[in-house]
């Protein structure tokens, strides 16, 4: 990635940040809950495993800073939102992305988050979304329906706790092992959130929770 490529970027995902705000609040009732979490500068990666688009829009709008959105190339683009089709390619922008210090959004298991984590350690910030699709999950939301965005505490795993191999940080095991606590981590999140929206635990897929 250029310097001029993350310029790019950058642009983008602020544009998109000032635009879906001002949609997000035109269409839909949309309450933040720990938007203080995420930190002002520095790299953080936001995990939030299968949001569809829409959703994943209204994070981006929420947030207290610019994010960049890595998701599947088969979702069609949201406004201005950059989507990076998972590869090779979208595992190198995002580790570009976090040594410049940014903060990206991972929706799915490609890039793998344990492998980003093992060579670019950044805090993890987990979200859960309410009310963020329709009667099919990767539908949007009626107009003006209520949704609840939950952004977690940030968390830092320790590779070194995780038994990290000398010779490869990047080893599979330490890469399992670190998607294993992300997911852990994740989990954790959407099970604190349903509780305090007064909901009983759902799995994602459903139309109460949409993770």
């Amino acid at each position: 990635m250029t310097g001029q490529d993350f310029m790019q970027l950058a642009g983008r995902a602020a544009h998109t940040r000032n635009i879906g705000a001002l949609l997000a609040r035109a269409a839909y009732r949309v309450s933040v809950h720990g938007r203080h979490h995420v930190p002002a500068q520095g790299p953080v990666v936001i995990v939030a495993p299968g949001l569809n688009l829409v959703s994943a829009g209204i994070v981006a709008s929420v947030a207290s800073r610019p994010i960049h959105l890595l998701a599947p190339s088969a979702l069609p683009a949201l406004g201005d939102i950059p989507v990076i089709a998972p590869g090779i390619t979208a595992a190198r922008w995002a580790l570009e992305l976090l040594a410049a210090g940014a903060a990206i959004m991972v929706t799915t298991e490609v890039p793998p988050l344990g492998f980003l984590l093992a060579a670019r350690p950044a805090s993890i910030i987990s979200v859960v979304v309410i009310g963020g699709s329709g009667k099919v999950a990767n539908d949007p939301p009626r107009l003006r329906s209520k949704i609840e965005v939950y952004f977690s505490a940030p968390r830092e795993i320790a590779v070194g706790a995780i038994k990290t191999d000398a010779v490869d940080p990047c080893s599979l095991r330490v890469v399992q092992d670190l998607d294993e606590c992300a997911r852990q981590l994740a989990a954790d999140a959407l099970s604190e959130s349903v509780k305090r929206n007064g909901q009983p635990v759902t799995r994602p897929a459903t139309r109460k929770v949409h993770l």
